[in-house]
C-alpha cells in the first residue's frame, strides 16, 4: 500500500466517526423533543380533563351570537290588466331584549322604559312586569304590525346616544293585505303566516307566492372582532290572473244589488273568454271580508252569533269560504237541454228542421213525464228542433234520449266532461255525479236529458258550453294567466290547452241559431238587449229531497250569438220566493240582462241592428221542474247518483 492510499483510509474513517457521533446527537435531541411533548400534551390532557369546562366557559363569556331572521315577502296576486288585489306590507315587531335594556347596572332601564311608554302608549308596569319576569330573556315580542310610520320617533330617539335607549330592536314582518275587501273573495283565498294560503289562488299556488326567509348571523369572537354573515331572503313569484277588474266588478255589483231585492242562499255568475278557457270573472254571494275571513258579523245578527257554538260558527265559515262556482254541484235542469240536441245532432238520429209532436207529455215505460206546457197551454203541438229549444219542450229531449240509447247518451255525457273534474287551478273542484254507459237506464237517459238526475258544477257546464258555442273546442278553465318573478320576469306563461273536439262546427253553427232564437222567441226572452244578439238557455230544477220545494234557477248563454266573445252562467240557488211555477226563471234572466247590459259596450261588442226588439209576448216561461209540478214529475226521489253536495275533493 503506497502513502497515497493509507491518507485515503484515514480521511474515511475520520468521516464515518463524524458521521456516527452526528447520528448520536440528532436522536439524542429527538428523544429529548419527544419526551417534552409528551409531557406537555399530557399536561394539557390533564389540564382539559380537570378544568376544560370552566376554560370553555370563559371564552364563550366574551363572545355574543345573535341569529335574526329575514322574512321573505310574498308574492302579489293581480288582476290581468295589473290591478293588485293581494299584496304583502312590511310590518314590524316590538322586541324588548331584556337582558341588554338590564345591563351595566341599569344604565338604561328608566330611558329606556320612558321612550317606550312615550312612542307606543305603553302601560309602564306591564313592562316593568315584563323585565321582573324574564330576567334573562333576550326575546320578548311587545308589539306587532306596526307600520313605519308608527316605529319613526322610537328611531329618532334612539339614535341620539345620549338618550341612553338600549335593547329594543324592530324584527321585520309582512302582512297580507287585500284593497278591495270581498272583491273576487271565492277566487283570490287568504293567506296567513301560520298556515299559508288556505283558500283559492293563495292555496292552489302557495308554493309560487311563498319565498324562503333569509338569516343574518353574527357575533363578537374572542378577540372582540364583529363578524356578521347575511344570506338575503328569496321572495315569492307574482301571479297574474286571468280576472277582468271590471268584468269582476260588474258581476259583484249587480249580485249585491240582486240580493238586496231577493235573498238567495247563494247566487253565483261566472263569465267565460269560450276561446281559451279563460275566466274573467267569478263571483257568489254571500261574500267574506279578505282582510277578515273570520268574521260572520255582516251575515249573522249578533243575537244569532252569541247562541252559536264554536262548531257552529267553524261550519258557518265554511260554508261562507266554499267556492260555489266550482265546489258546489246541483241538478242544472234545462240548461243542459242544448247538450241533449248536440248529442242528437252529432249521432244523426236528429237533424235540423226535424219536427216532432209534443203531446204534453211523454212515456218512458210505465211512467209519464210530463211538460211544463201541460199546465197551461196543454202542449206544444208540432216542433222543430230549434223550437224544441225555444220553448224548452221536455217530450222533445227524452224522444232524443231514447234514440240515441242509454249507452250512447252517457258517452257523450263523458264526452261534455260532465262527471270529472274540468282540471281548473282553484282548489276544492267537485267531480259531480253522472252515470256510465253500464249503469244508466231508460229513465235516467230520459230525466237527463232535461237536466235531472244528473249532478254538475258550474266551471263543467259553462266549458261544455264553450265547446257548443266555438266550433266544439273544449278549453281547460283557467284562473292563472302568468306567473312573474318578483322582479318581473316571466316564469312560466299559462296558454290555452285545447283538451278536446266535442262536436263538429256544423253542429255548432245549429247551437249558435238555435240559442239565438231562444232568446229573441223563446223563454230566454226577457235576457234580450235592443241591438245585440243574445243566446242562451234558461233552467229552473227541483231540488233533493223534491217534496221540500226548493229550487236551482240559472241562465246560461252568450254574445254576440254568432261569434261568442264570452259566455256567462248565472245560478240562483234557493232565490227567495221561487215557488218554481211559471216565471221562476225570470230572476235569472233580469239579472242576466242587468250584467250583460254593462258587459257589452265594455267589451266593446257593437250592435248589431238598431231595430227594436218586439217582445214575443205569447212564449210560456217555465217553471216547476223545468215547468213540471212537483207532483206531476216522474222523476225518481233517490237513485244515489244525485245528493247535492259540496264536495271538495
Amino acid at each position: 500500500m503506497n502513502t497515497s492510499d493509507v491518507r485515503r483510509n484515514k480521511r474515511a474513517r475520520r468521516k464515518r466517526a463524524m458521521l456516527k457521533r452526528t447520528h448520536r446527537r440528532i436522536n439524542t435531541a429527538f428523544i429529548i423533543i419527544f419526551a417534552v411533548m409528551l409531557i406537555l400534551g399530557i399536561r394539557i390532557f390533564m389540564i382539559n380533563y380537570t378544568h376544560g369546562e370552566e376554560y370553555s366557559q370563559a371564552v364563550l363569556n366574551h363572545q355574543t351570537y345573535t341569529s335574526t331572521t329575514i322574512p321573505y315577502k310574498r308574492g302579489n296576486i293581480t288582476a290581468s290588466d295589473g290591478t293588485v288585489l293581494a299584496y304583502s306590507e312590511k310590518v314590524y315587531n316590538l322586541i324588548l331584549d331584556v337582558k341588554s335594556v338590564t345591563s351595566e347596572d341599569g344604565k338604561y332601564l328608566d330611558s329606556t322604559i320612558d321612550a317606550l311608554v312615550k312612542c307606543f302608549d305603553l302601560e309602564r308596569k306591564d313592562i316593568e312586569k315584563i323585565i321582573s319576569d324574564n330576567p334573562d330573556s333576550q326575546y320578548q315580542k311587545i308589539l306587532k304590525e306596526l307600520s313605519s310610520d308608527e316605529i319613526a320617533e322610537f328611531n329618532e330617539l334612539k339614535s341620539d346616544r345620549s338618550n341612553n335607549i338600549y335593547g329594543v330592536w324592530f324584527e321585520e314582518s309582512y302582512v297580507r293585505k287585500y284593497p278591495f275587501n270581498t272583491l273576487a273573495c271565492d277566487v283570490i283565498g287568504f293567506s296567513s303566516n301560520v298556515n299559508g294560503g288556505e283558500l283559492g289562488v293563495e292555496s292552489q299556488y302557495d308554493d309560487e307566492l311563498s319565498g324562503t326567509n333569509g338569516v343574518t348571523y353574527s357575533y363578537v369572537d374572542e378577540d372582540l372582532n364583529a363578524v356578521e354573515t347575511t344570506k338575503a331572503a328569496v321572495n315569492g313569484n307574482n301571479i297574474v290572473t286571468t280576472i277582468d277588474y271590471n268584468v269582476q266588478s260588474i258581476i259583484e255589483k249587480k249580485i249585491i244589488e240582486y240580493n238586496k231585492e231577493k235573498p238567495s242562499a247563494n247566487t253565483a255568475i261566472v263569465v267565460m273568454n269560450p276561446d281559451s278557457g279563460e275566466i274573467l270573472g267569478m263571483a257568489s254571494y254571500p261574500q267574506f271580508d279578505l282582510n277578515n275571513p273570520r268574521k260572520l258579523d255582516g251575515i249573522f245578527t249578533e243575537e244569532e252569533l252569541s247562541k252559536m257554538t264554536d262548531d257552529d260558527v267553524t261550519n258557518e265559515l265554511y260554508k261562507l269560504w266554499t267556492n260555489y262556482c266550482v265546489s258546489q254541484t246541483y241538478e242544472p235542469g234545462s240548461t243542459f237541454k242544448p247538450f241533449t240536441i248536440a248529442a242528437g245532432l252529432e249521432d244523426g238520429v236528429v237533424h235540423d228542421g226535424d219536427t216532432y209532436e209534443c203531446k204534453g207529455y211523454e212515456y218512458v215505460g210505465p211512467d209519464m213525464i210530463k211538460c211544463h206546457s201541460y199546465s197551461s197551454i196543454g202542449s206544444h203541438g208540432v216542433l222543430t228542433l230549434s223550437q224544441a229549444l225555444e220553448n224548452s219542450c221536455n217530450p222533445y229531449m227524452i224522444n232524443i234520449a231514447i234514440k240515441l240509447g242509454n249507452v250512447r247518451f252517457a258517452q257523450y255525457e263523458k264526452m261534455f266532461g260532465f262527471g270529472a273534474k274540468t282540471g281548473i287551478d282553484l282548489p276544492g273542484e267537485a267531480s259531480g255525479i253522472t252515470y256510465n254507459e253500464n249503469n244508466m237506464t231508460t229513465i235516467d237517459a230520459a230525466c237527463n236529458s232535461f237536466g235531472q238526475n244528473i249532478n254538475v258544477n258550474m266551471i263543467q257546464m259553462l266549458s261544455a258550453y264553450s265547446s257548443l258555442i266555438n266550433d266544439g273546442k273544449y278549453y281547460q278553465p283557467h284562473i292563472v294567466k302568468r306567473i312573474e318573478s318578483a322582479n318581473g320576469e316571466v316564469i312560466k306563461e299559462n296558454s290555452p290547452i285545447l283538451v278536446r273536439q266535442t262536436v263538429t262546427p256544423s253542429t255548432s253553427k245549429y247551437l249558435r241559431t238555435y240559442l239565438e232564437n231562444t232568446v229573441s222567441e223563446g223563454t230566454a226572452h226577457r235576457a234580450y238587449i235592443d241591438g245585440y244578439s243574445i243566446a242562451g238557455k234558461t233552467g229552473t230544477a227541483q231540488k233533493i229531497p223534491r217534496d221540500e220545494l226548493k229550487w236551482v234557477i240559472s241562465f246560461i248563454g252568450h254574445a254576440p250569438a254568432d261569434d261568442p266573445k264570452f259566455a256567462i252562467y248565472i245560478v240562483l240557488d234557493e232565490p227567495d220566493g221561487t215557488t218554481g211555477t211559471s216565471g221562476s226563471t225570470s230572476d235569472a234572466l233580469i239579472l242576466a240582462k242587468d250584467i250583460m247590459t254593462e258587459l257589452l259596450p265594455y267589451m266593446n261588442i257593437y250592435k248589431d241592428t238598431d231595430e227594436p226588439y218586439v217582445d214575443p209576448g205569447t212564449t210560456p216561461e217555465e217553471g216547476g221542474v223545468d215547468g213540471i209540478p212537483a207532483s206531476d214529475a216522474a222523476i225518481p226521489e233517490n237513485t244515489g247518483k244525485t245528493k247535492t253536495s259540496t264536495a271538495a275533493n
